[in-house]
Parts: C-alpha cells; structure tokens; sequence
C-alpha cells in the first residue's frame, strides 16, 4: 500500500529455511482470518453515518456560509466566529475525501506510479524471479520498480479494477539476494491485501495524515484567531475580561474538537491497522516466521499502520495471536471513539455547566446498535465468504 516503508521482513540472522518450492509449484496462499473492515466502515459510513451526520454538517455549512440567521448578530464579531464551523466540518471532509479517493483508484494509481517513477523494467535476473514468485502466488498481478528508491521495500496498489500491480524497490531486490524467505514475506504481505481488496481503498485512509498534519493550524486560524480577536476588541470597548476566561474557553474548544476529530478517524485507523495484521498473518504462514523491519518514519505510515514494537510480537506468539488481532482490532475501535467522544462531550459540557455521561453512552449505543448487529453477522459469515470475496476482488 502506498505511503510506507514496506512490510516487515524476516530479521537479519534469523535461521535460514529451506529453500522455497519452483514457483509453478506454489501452495495455494491463505485467505485472511478477518473480514475487510475497512470495507465494512466505508460502507457503513456512507450508508449510516453519513444519512445521520448529513443534517448536522448541512446546517453547520450554512452557518459558515451566513445563510442562515444568526442568533448572537447583534454581539460585535459574531459573523467572524463563524468561521469556526470549518473545526466542525473536518469529520465530513475525512468521509468525502475518502469517497473521492476511492472513486477515483484509477487515477490514483496513475499517480502513484509517476510519484514513485515505477517502470515494466525488469531486466535484472532478482527483480524476474521476484515478479515470477509474485505470480506463482496471485497470477494477475503486475510487477513495477524503481530501484533507484532505497527508502521503500515495496507496496501493492491498483491500476485498474481487479489488476493489482506490486511496487519493488531495491531494498527488496537486496534481501531477495540476501535471504529469499524474508523477500518472500514480503511478498506475500503485500499480495494479501491484494487478495484482501486492501488496494481499492488504500486511498480512503491517505487523507486522514494530512487533516492530523494540518488541523491543529486549522484549529488556530478558525477559532483561536477569531476569539482572540473579539475578546480583544470586547476589551478596548470596556468590557471586562480576563485572560484566564480566554485560556480556558479556547482549551475546551480544543478538546471538544480534537475529540471530534480522533473519533472520525478512529474507525478508518482500526480498518487499516486490521488489515495490516491480516496480511502479517498471512505472510506468516509460509517459510518467514520471524518478522522485524524498520520503523516507519513517515506520518500516513504511523497512522495506518500498527506500531512495528507490537507486530513482531504477535507473530512470535504464533497464528492464534495474529487472527484474533486482526478480527477484533476493529471492534476495538469502537470502544476507542466511544472514548473521544466522551471527551469531546465533557468538553462542551464544561462550558456550559452541564454534565450526562450515562445519557450520552446511551444514545451512543443505540445509534451503533445496527451498525454492530451488521458486524456481527458479518464476521460470522466471513469464513464461507473469504474465498468467492478473494475471487471478486483479485481475479
């Protein structure tokens, strides 16, 4: 997928295997233990989320815009602070960027291999075998390189529907040399969420790096600014203010809208990070056992992908580990928004001197209710799914 390092290889040192069957005898890979979360929150977002959120984002749009009236108009500053209603538009433009990016997969793939400056050339005998060993495992697959990049191993994107290509670069051709099971998982890593379908929506979580880049400058300019500047202008006209009052008022604003925006995030997060184990376990399964791998140094990859301390445990701890990981870390999600949520609404009840934790929780329940009954039932059917799922998705 776009926008890492790679997936890990087997560590340096680790005891050499036996070598791998001829590429025409390959076993037949395994499927993943999890569903495609990230598809489930794409479809439940468009089909639920946004039919419920679409009112409140409407409204708050119109506010931005000065269509509608506003109650306060006669308190000086009051049509600059509605430039704030752009804090709580964030949640709906994370759910309408990820709409256009993955509408768009065709595009974007042409993008990602202008970006990477990835070519058919595969002349060197290493980078062929690779190609080979990649089609052994999904025969559809494409191969591209650029192994002028050292800074990537490789990652699997979609030129166009149901043709999936591997991106290699040459750290991958190096540990191809080097030691041909780590290579091979990291093969099979990456054609897992081809298989998984992982590359149709490797576009909807790309956006989220750049709102967490940008939304705290989105934060400043939209509301620090514009309260500032009418607290000010209320005081050089005589009213009585303190700077504590400003302080605190701004600092429950940015917990209130932090809060918002790691509760829209959550669930996208927890897809990526599901399919991320997902595709672990199933490079587990062949030869490569023992995984380890540089950091990723880059937003979007810290984001999307689980911290690199934790996957390497959950592979030493054998399959069980990786399957349960990938099939509940999506539920988990769940509970994780429920808790930025809950922040965000003491937040707003601290301004106004209100509390209803249990109230909250409540409604929170019940709207998340269908959406769980949903998973659940997904979930269960996914073992007869997985299969006629693979066949739809990668060919």
């Amino acid at each position: 997928m776009p926008e890492v390092p790679g997936p890990p290889a087997l560590a340096p040192g680790a005891p050499a295997p036996a070598a791998s069957p001829p590429a025409g005898h390959q076993p037949a890979p395994p499927l993943s233990p999890a569903p495609p979360w990230l598809f489930f929150w794409f479809l439940t977002a468009l089909c639920w989320t946004l039919p419920r959120q679409f009112p409140t984002w409407r409204d708050t749009l119109l506010d931005l815009l000065g269509v509608t009236p506003d109650p306060a108009g006669t308190v000086p500053g009051s049509d600059l602070l509605r430039v704030a209603g752009l804090v709580d538009l964030v949640p709906a433009l994370v759910l309408l960027a990820a709409v256009v990016t993955v509408a768009g997969a065709g595009v974007r793939g042409r993008l990602v291999e202008r970006r990477y400056r990835l070519t058919g050339d595969l002349g060197i005998p290493s980078l062929a075998a690779i190609a080979a060993y990649a089609r052994a495992q999904l025969p559809h697959v494409e191969v591209r390189a650029n192994l002028r990049r050292t800074d990537l191993l490789a990652f699997a994107y979609l030129r166009r529907p149901r043709r999936p290509r591997l991106a290699v670069f040459a750290p991958l051709v190096v540990l191809w040399r080097r030691d041909r099971a780590a290579a091979e998982a990291v093969v099979r890593h990456e054609l897992a969420h081809c298989r998984q379908g992982d590359t149709y929506l490797a576009g909807a979580t790309s956006p989220l790096a750049f709102v967490v880049r940008h939304w705290f400058g989105l934060f400043v300019w939209a509301a620090v600014v514009p309260v500032g500047a009418v607290w000010f202008a209320d005081v050089l006209d005589g009213a009585v203010h303190s700077a504590g009052q400003l302080v605190a008022g701004l600092g429950l604003m940015l917990l209130n809208a932090l809060g918002l925006l790691l509760a829209a995030i959550t669930l996208p997060v927890a897809g990526s990070w599901s399919a991320e184990f997902a595709a672990d376990h199933v490079a587990a399964a062949g030869p490569a056992t023992r995984l380890g791998g540089a950091k990723p140094r880059r937003l979007p990859a810290r984001l999307t992908h689980p911290p690199m301390a934790l996957r390497p445990r959950l592979l030493r701890a054998g399959p069980r580990a990786t399957a349960f990981a990938a099939i509940a870390c999506y539920p988990a999600g769940w509970l994780v928004q429920l808790g930025w949520l809950l922040l965000a609404a003491h937040a707003a009840w601290l301004q106004i001197g209100e509390s209803g934790t249990l109230r909250a929780i409540g409604l929170w329940a019940a709207a998340g209710l269908p959406v769980w009954v949903a998973a659940a039932l997904f979930l269960a059917a996914w073992p007869l799914l997985r299969r006629p799922w693979a066949r739809v998705v990668s060919r």
